[in-house]
């Protein structure tokens, strides 16, 4: 058995060795050729001071790319701070280096701390390109009236602010390509952030836009030493217990629409006397659309506050950020969210209609 064992190990290393040659023998005929890394470019070296941000409800692509943005820039000698709305979510703690990311609340940064950190600070926002998805910080910084700009592969209008390449399939690989533009190694502490958020975005590399340029980076990233089922399992399958006894809750309340698309409503009530942390119904979307002959589900949330927060997935052709962006939402065409400020039930009503018109 102990020979066994040996045999596997030394075939797993020889797997990460061949891998390493391949990724270091292909680099060296890759050049980065978006037309928005020269944008990016200038934009960090004509500042000096930057505060990163990402969408309400940071993920792994939002929170990997703000990461890796921070190396890069730590590089450059600028000085740089990461300020969300909320904290790294509890799956993703293990990913990413909590220490650097501060976010708006009592126990971290107030308001009026906010204010005094964002006076003198030009503001790249990651993964998303509409401020007001910001939620505080991007209040705060638009009535301050900082410069800023935006870092994104969502499939976006023209802005001078938006440094925006939808050829991506995640904005951490957009980052990745950024080092590579600007001729500066990759260091080990943004290399597992940066490929969770490749992890996270591009579906675990199913999703159309996976490309042989994400593969590439995720084979750098890699040979870092990076155990790529732990990165899947902690963002796909580390749910706490009490999921079980939730999902027993909703999957009576499935609903499917004439058009086959299947649409969960989730009340508060639904999460009492259950501790799910803070990932709550997070994959449950996902779960909704693996039934053949399905185009597309929502999870539709009540938040706490009595309003509504909706994930929304898709297959094929079907444009889910279509419906997210009618409600001041976005993502991408077969995963996207929005969230909507008005009482949850009139809210469930209109986005339902939406999702009919699918």
């Amino acid at each position: 058995r102990k020979k066994e064992i040996g045999k596997i190990m030394q075939a797993e290393r020889d797997t990460r060795r061949i891998s390493a040659e391949l990724t270091k023998s292909l680099l060296k005929a890759y050049k980065p050729k978006s037309r928005v890394l020269p944008k990016i470019a200038g934009v960090l070296k004509a500042n000096k001071k930057f505060l990163l941000t990402t969408h309400i409800g940071a993920d792994a692509d939002g929170l990997g790319s703000q990461i890796g943005l921070y190396y890069l820039l730590k590089h450059l000698k600028k000085d740089v701070r990461i300020l969300n709305n909320e904290p790294i979510p509890e799956y993703l703690r293990e990913l990413m280096p909590a220490k650097l990311v501060e976010f708006i609340s009592h126990h971290s940064v107030s308001e009026e701390k906010a204010e005094k950190m964002l006076s003198d600070r030009f503001v790249l926002i990651l993964d998303s390109s509409e401020p007001l998805r910001s939620d505080k910080v991007g209040e705060i910084f638009l009535r301050l009236k900082r410069p800023w700009s935006t870092i994104d592969h969502h499939v976006l209008p023209s802005q001078k602010e938006f440094c925006v390449d939808p050829t991506y399939a995640a904005t951490a690989e957009l980052v990745w390509d950024l080092y590579r533009f600007m001729k500066i190694p990759v260091p080990k502490a943004a290399a597992l952030p940066l490929y969770a958020g490749l992890v996270a975005d591009s579906g675990n590399f199913r999703y159309p836009k996976t490309s042989m340029r994400t593969h590439l980076a995720a084979g750098e990233l890699i040979g870092f030493g990076i155990h790529s089922d732990s990165v899947f399992r902690a963002i796909y399958e580390s749910h706490p217990i009490d999921r079980l006894k939730l999902s027993s809750r909703l999957y009576p309340k499935v609903q499917l629409l004439a058009n086959k698309v299947v649409v969960l409503p989730v009340l508060r009530a639904d999460r009492d006397d259950l501790d799910l942390g803070d990932s709550g119904t997070e994959g449950i979307v996902n779960q909704l659309l693996a039934h053949r002959g399905l185009k597309a589900a929502a999870v539709i949330s009540e938040t706490e506050h009595g309003e509504l927060k909706g994930s929304l997935r898709s297959v094929g052709d079907v444009d889910v950020a279509a419906v997210a962006k009618k409600f001041g939402g976005g993502g991408h065409k077969n995963a996207a969210g929005l969230k909507v400020r008005e009482p949850f039930a009139d809210a469930l009503k209109k986005v339902v209609a939406e999702l009919e018109k699918l």
